[in-house]
């Protein structure tokens, strides 16, 4: 752990372009994975899948609700959002004028 701590202070953790840090997680989780039973390996892959497809449900509810909301906003301009965008585009670079 001290090994660890080190490379982390002083950022030497690439050697010879491979990234110590990196192959040290990696060797930690193997042996933790390698102590759990045959029944928590099961459960972990369970536990795995289950937050994946959560993870999958959100993201579709997400695009689902951008839908409707692009949907309501082009009703409300009469299908011409994209001239409104544009609009709202050139009236920020009159407002907000760029640096650069």
């Amino acid at each position: 752990m001290a090994w660890y701590a080190e490379l982390k202070r002083r950022k030497w953790y690439c050697i010879n372009g491979i990234d110590m840090i990196q192959l040290y997680k990696r060797k930690l989780y193997d042996d933790w994975y390698n102590s759990l039973t045959d029944e928590q390996k099961q459960r972990l892959e369970e536990y795995r899948k289950a937050k994946a497809e959560k993870r999958k449900h959100d993201a579709e509810i997400a695009l689902a609700r951008i839908r409707m909301m692009f949907n309501a906003m082009n009703q409300a301009t009469h299908g011409r959002m994209g001239d409104y965008m544009e609009s709202a585009r050139l009236m920020n670079k009159i407002i907000l004028p760029s640096k650069y």
